[in-house]
C-alpha cells in the first residue's frame, strides 16, 4: 500500500524539529524538505514564507491564507486556510522551494490538520516538469483527508518509479484544499509539515512511458506554404476508424431529465430524437446504469430502448453501472446479474466499463487507493466472464498518473479488454491561449498520450489484443474566474469545434482507438461547454452537433495515405502556457482522406487551426475518375460566441471547389472545418 493515513493526537516534540527529523535510514537525521513547515518564522506576510496562493486569480486573497498565532499544534503558530463559500482557492508550497525528487527514493509526508467543522478536505502533490515556464507533470498522488476540530496527524508516502518518475515530475509542490465542496465556507489549519527523503524499499519499477518505444504520431505531410497533396485511392493505410464519431449520454435518467426522467418516463422530444438519429452515430455510452431510481434491469431495458430509437446497435454501446464520481460500487454478483439480464432479453450489449473515473478521489470514494480498484476490477471481471465469456470488459485509468494509470494497467492485466482513458484536453488559460495552441498543440499532445497508452497496453498484455475505447473526451478548460468547463463557451463554440475536428481526423485516420464517444449529448442551455443538443430547445442545434452530423457522412471505409505539404504550426514563446516552446508541432491544416466501401466516393475532412490564415488547397486525386465535388464549411467569426446557434447558417455554408483534370482546388478559410465529398 502506498498510502497510509495515521491519526494521532500527540507526537513527541523531537520528531517534529523544523529541519532535522531523527529516524533516517542511516540512523541519523532525515532532513525536512519543506521550507517553513512549522510556521514558526514570525512574519506579517500572507501567505507565510514558503507558501503560495494557487488557482484562479480572483481567489488569491491573502487574508484567507495567514499565519495564525491563536491556534497551533505545537509551538507558537499554524497556517490558517480560509475558504469562503462559492470560491475555489487553495495553497501550495512555493515553487522556489519545490521538492526536487531523485530516482529510487521514497518521500514521506507528515502534517497535522484541524478544521472548524467535521468534513472532507484534501491533500495532493502538484507536479511540474518545468517551472520556467510552468509545464505540467504527472501528480504522484492526491488524497481526501477527513478533518475535525481536533488536531490529527496525516501521513502519506510516494515512491519514485512507482507513483511517479523524477525526470517527468521534476518539481513537487505540497497542495492543500480546505474543502472538497467549493460551495462550503470553512477554515482549515495546518501545522508541522514535514517531508523526508530516503531510499525506497520497493524492488523493481513500473514501465516508464517516456522510455517506451512506439511509432510517433504520423502527420503524413511535410512543411510547405500551402496545402498541396496527392491522394491515391490505391494507397490505403487500412480501414478507417469509423466508430470515433460518437457522443456519450450522461445517464439513462440524465441531469437534464432526459432521455428518461426519474420516474422512468421517456422524455426526449421527437425533434431531439430525430436529430440524434440523423447524426448517424457509430456508438454511444451510458454511465451509472445501476444508480437510477429504478432497478438495474429496468435501466438496462431503457438503455436498449434508447439505442433502438436512435439507431445505435447495443453491441456498439458501452454500459457502466456504478455511481457518478465513483462514490460507491456494486458487488460482482450485481454486475453479473445485469449482464445476465441483457443476455436473457436478447440485447447485444457486450461492452461493460467498470466504474467511471475511479481516480477522482472525491469525498466518500469507493476506491481510496489504486489497489482497492484493482481488487474490484479483478472480481467483477471474473463474475462477468462467468456469465458471458465473450464479454468485453473495460477499465478507467488516469492517463497521466503512474498510480491510477500505469499501475492499474499492470496489476489488472488479463482482466480487461479495453481501456477508457478519457482523453480530455486541458488547456490552461483558454481565454488568453492562442487559437492555434488550443486546436493544434493541445491535440498533438493528447494524441501522443493516446499512443503512449497503447504502448503500455502492448507491454502489459503480450499476446492479447487490448484496445482503447474512449467513452468521454473533448476540450475541457475552466474559465478565467474558476468557472467549471460546462460553463466555458470556448469548449464548444468554434474553438471547441475545430479542436474536436482535428482530433477526429487523427482518430479516424491513424487507428489508435477502437472507438471514441465524446462528452456529451444532452445539455441545458445554461451550461453549453460540452453541448451537442438541448431538449428544451429541440428546434435549435449547437455547433458541435453539425460537426458530428457532417463528419459521420464524410468517413468512408478505407483511410488513404497522403503525400504533400501543409503549413506547419509550432508553439512559440508566450503562445500558450502549458506548452514547451517548439513542442507538439504539426500541420496547421490536418486532413483525413477516406474511400467508400464501393470505391465510388472519396471523402475529405480538413481542419484549419489558424485563426487568421486562409490556406490555398490543391489536391491531386489519382486512380479515381473525378466527376463532381460538393463542399461544406463550418466556420464562425467570434471566438467567444455562444455554442447554441440561432440559425444553422450562422455556422454552416457551402464551400466552392473547382475540379480540373483530377485536381481539386479551393481555399480553406481560417478557423474552419471543411468537408468535401468527391464522386466518380
Amino acid at each position: 500500500m502506498r498510502l497510509c493515513a495515521v491519526l494521532a493526537l500527540t507526537i513527541p516534540f523531537s520528531v517534529m524539529q523544523a529541519w532535522a527529523v531523527p529516524g533516517g535510514n542511516d540512523g541519523g537525521a532525515a532532513f525536512n524538505l519543506i521550507h517553513n513547515g512549522d510556521f514558526e518564522t514570525a512574519s506579517a506576510e500572507s501567505p507565510p514564507s514558503g507558501w503560495t496562493m494557487w488557482g484562479a486569480q480572483r481567489y488569491k486573497v491573502p487574508a484567507n491564507y495567514t499565519r495564525d498565532e491563536t491556534v497551533a499544534h505545537r509551538g507558537n503558530a499554524s497556517f490558517r486556510l480560509h475558504h469562503p463559500a462559492d470560491t475555489a482557492g487553495y495553497i501550495v508550497s512555493s515553487p522556489e522551494h519545490a521538492i526536487r525528487p531523485k530516482p529510487d527514493k521514497v518521500y514521506k509526508v507528515s502534517f497535522y490538520a484541524r478544521s472548524d467543522r467535521t468534513g472532507a478536505s484534501s491533500f495532493r502533490f502538484t507536479a511540474y516538469e518545468s517551472i520556467a515556464p510552468f509545464i505540467d507533470g504527472a501528480s504522484p498522488g492526491r488524497w481526501p483527508i477527513d478533518v475535525t476540530p481536533a488536531w490529527q496527524q496525516f501521513q502519506f508516502e510516494i515512491h519514485e518509479g512507482w507513483d511517479f518518475f523524477a525526470d517527468r515530475s521534476q518539481y513537487l509542490l505540497l497542495t492543500f484544499y480546505p474543502t472538497q465542496d467549493r460551495k462550503e465556507a470553512c477554515t482549515l489549519w495546518v501545522d508541522d509539515v514535514v517531508v523526508t527523503e530516503s531510499e525506497s524499499p520497493r524492488e523493481g519499477r513500473l514501465m516508464d512511458t517516456s522510455r517506451l518505444t512506439y511509432e510517433p504520431l504520423q502527420h503524413r505531410l511535410v512543411e510547405g506554404p500551402s496545402l498541396k497533396i496527392v491522394v491515391d485511392t490505391e494507397k490505403r493505410i487500412g480501414p478507417a476508424s469509423r466508430k470515433v464519431g460518437a457522443v456519450s449520454f450522461h445517464r439513462v435518467a440524465g441531469w437534464t431529465g432526459h432521455p428518461y426522467n426519474k420516474d422512468g418516463v421517456y422524455t426526449l422530444p421527437p425533434e431531439t430524437e430525430q436529430a440524434i438519429r440523423e447524426m448517424r452515430m457509430p456508438m454511444t455510452r451510458f454511465y451509472a446504469v445501476g444508480d437510477e431510481p429504478f432497478s438495474l434491469e429496468e435501466s438496462i431495458d431503457r438503455a436498449a430502448e434508447v439505442c433502438r430509437r436512435i439507431g445505435v446497435p447495443p453491441d456498439s454501446c458501452v454500459l457502466e453501472f456504478e455511481t457518478q464520481g465513483a462514490r460507491s460500487k456494486l458487488t460482482p454478483d450485481v454486475w453479473a446479474r445485469g449482464v445476465a439480464h441483457a443476455k436473457t432479453k436478447g440485447y447485444s450489449f457486450c461492452h461493460w466499463e467498470i466504474s467511471n473515473e475511479p481516480y477522482l478521489m472525491r469525498p466518500g470514494t469507493a476506491f481510496p487507493t489504486p489497489d482497492s480498484y484493482v481488487k474490484h476490477v479483478q472480481a467483477v471481471s471474473r463474475a462477468i466472464r462467468a456469465v458471458d465469456p465473450k464479454a468485453q470488459i473495460g477499465i478507467g485509468i488516469h492517463k497521466k498518473s503512474e498510480k491510477w494509470g500505469n499501475y492499474i494497467l499492470k496489476q489488472t492485466a488479463g482482466s480487461y479488454d479495453f481501456v477508457a482513458a478519457h482523453h480530455y484536453s486541458f488547456v490552461r488559460s483558454i481565454q488568453t491561449c492562442s487559437f492555434e495552441a488550443a486546436t493544434l498543440a493541445a491535440n498533438y499532445r493528447a494524441l501522443d498520450t493516446c499512443l503512449k497508452v497503447n504502448a503500455l497496453l502492448r507491454a502489459y498484455n503480450p499476446g492479447r489484443e487490448v484496445v482503447q475505447i474512449d467513452t468521454e473526451w473533448g476540450m475541457h478548460c475552466g474559465g478565467p474566474n474558476g468557472e467549471r468547463a460546462d460553463y466555458v463557451d470556448r469548449n464548444a463554440n468554434i474553438v471547441g469545434t475545430v479542436h474536436r475536428a482535428v482530433r477526429l481526423i487523427y482518430y479516424a485516420r491513424e487507428g489508435m482507438l477502437a472507438g471514441a464517444s465524446a462528452w456529451q449529448m444532452l445539455n441545458r442551455v445554461g451550461a453549453q461547454g460540452f453541448a451537442v443538443l438541448g431538449p428544451t430547445v429541440p428546434e435549435q442545434r449547437f455547433m458541435l452537433y453539425w460537426l458530428y452530423y457532417y463528419f459521420n457522412r464524410h468517413v468512408g471505409e478505407w483511410a488513404l495515405d497522403l503525400e504533400g505539404t501543409a503549413p506547419r504550426y509550432t508553439p512559440g514563446e508566450g503562445d500558450a502556457s502549458g506548452f514547451k516552446e517548439g513542442g507538439f508541432t504539426g500541420p496547421q491544416t490536418p486532413i483525413l482522406a477516406t474511400l467508400s466501401k464501393e470505391g465510388d466516393a472519396l471523402f475529405l475532412v480538413i481542419a484549419n487551426g489558424s485563426w487568421s490564415k486562409a490556406v490555398p488547397c490543391r489536391i491531386e486525386i489519382r486512380n479515381f475518375h473525378v466527376a463532381q465535388a460538393e463542399g461544406i464549411l463550418l466556420s464562425h467569426g467570434d471566438p467567444d460566441g455562444k455554442p447554441l446557434l440561432d440559425r444553422k447558417e450562422d455556422l454552416v455554408s457551402p464551400l466552392p471547389a473547382s475540379i480540373d483534370n483530377g485536381v481539386l482546388t479551393c481555399t480553406i478559410p481560417p478557423h474552419s472545418v471543411t468537408f468535401l465529398a468527391v464522386q466518380e
